[in-house]
């Protein structure tokens, strides 16, 4: 494939929109306490819930096992996810019902996303498809 124009190359892109959520945590943020082992299990059947409806395209922890990064501009959150929605209102509506955040536990931030390339790509297009 070298040697291809810009023009070329875009239109071999997956070029998928989909919706990226940066989660941080706030001061009440502790995953040790009981309410905190019950937000955490909440949270994870929440994105379960979203992988079987089939909009979730990926989800994690940022910096696993490591402190949140406090001052870095790029990645200051702990976790991520990936999914879509029709519009910027149906994500941000979908993210505040995340349990921690719906608890003050977490806060986050949504930024639209548009996947160019990768293996996932056949998996974002259906879902971008049912979702977007």
């Amino acid at each position: 494939m070298s040697g291809l124009s810009l023009v070329e190359l875009y239109a071999v892109a997956t070029r998928v929109p989909l919706f990226a959520v940066f989660m941080r945590p706030t001061d009440h943020y502790d995953p040790e306490t009981d309410e905190g082992r019950e937000l955490m299990r909440a949270h994870l059947e929440w994105l379960l819930e979203m992988e079987i409806e089939g909009r979730l395209f990926a989800a994690g922890p940022l910096d696993y096992g490591r402190p949140p990064r406090t001052g870095d501009p790029i990645v200051n959150a702990t976790g991520m996810y990936l999914f879509a929605a029709a519009s910027g209102a149906e994500a941000a509506a979908i993210a505040a019902r995340e349990p921690f955040a719906v608890a003050g536990w977490r806060t986050w931030s949504l930024c639209p996303w548009l996947l160019n390339e990768g293996a996932g790509a056949d998996t974002a297009r259906r879902i971008a498809k049912d979702f977007g």
